[in-house]
């Protein structure tokens, strides 16, 4: 999958930023570098990546851009999964 272009509605970056303290700069860097991606249902994916943290993001693709649902610190299981496939 290639990622060329990542868009974050304001009022996203906003509930991420306040809820989680994850800022967009965090998501892209996490997106584009070395990601654990994985396809769930109705055309969304999350992916795994690590910016400072280790941060799940969840996203919709529509051509090569990322539309960004939300962004949160990962879980326990999702880190272990992402050491494991990523190292």
């Amino acid at each position: 999958m290639k990622i060329s272009k990542i868009l974050i509605e304001d009022k996203i970056k906003e509930k991420v930023l306040y809820k989680h303290n994850i800022g967009a700069a965090e998501i892209n860097e996490a997106i584009l570098v070395n990601p654990y991606i994985i396809k769930t249902k109705d055309k969304r994916y999350l992916a795994i990546g690590f910016c400072k943290k280790v941060i799940t993001i969840i996203f919709e693709m529509v051509k090569d851009t990322a539309f960004i649902i939300t962004a949160y610190p990962s879980s326990d299981s999702q880190r272990k999964l992402y050491k494991l496939k990523r190292g």
